[in-house]
């Protein structure tokens, strides 16, 4: 089980690099996994008490509607933007092939730790963490 979790972070990895989270500022991702967590549910109170921040406030948003903008095509796109909504289309996709249940947390309300989370096969906590700023 061990080599099937690398697996699953070598492909979020992949996947991943190179992208930007674009808020007020740009940040990377980077890939997340409790390995110890395979048969607890994951939800706010457990992600909140795991990073220690258990009076932070939380949202919890829908994965594809976290994704929705990153993920589409506009007109008004030049090339070199469009190929960053593929690669996030990839990211998506390999998100949702190897993680399941997955939930976006969105940890703090102007300096936002966002999770990106799921299960994957062996019940591992996995997924992807980057920062957001909104003023």
């Amino acid at each position: 089980m061990k080599n099937d979790l690398s697996e699953v972070l070598n492909q979020l990895k992949e996947a991943s690099h190179g992208l930007l989270w674009i808020s007020e500022s740009e940040e990377p991702f980077e890939v997340f996994v409790w390995e110890n967590e395979a048969q607890e549910d994951l939800n706010d109170r457990t992600l909140l008490s795991h990073l220690d921040r258990a009076n932070t406030s939380v949202e919890t948003q829908d994965f594809d509607l976290f994704f929705a903008t990153a993920t589409q095509i506009q007109d008004w796109q030049n090339e070199e933007e469009r190929a960053i909504v593929h690669q996030y289309q990839q990211l998506a996709v390999a998100l949702k092939q190897h993680l399941r249940d997955l939930k976006v947390y969105r940890i703090g309300e102007v300096n936002i730790s966002v999770y990106i989370l799921g299960k994957t096969e062996a019940g591992h906590i996995a997924g992807l963490v980057t920062q957001a700023v909104e003023t």
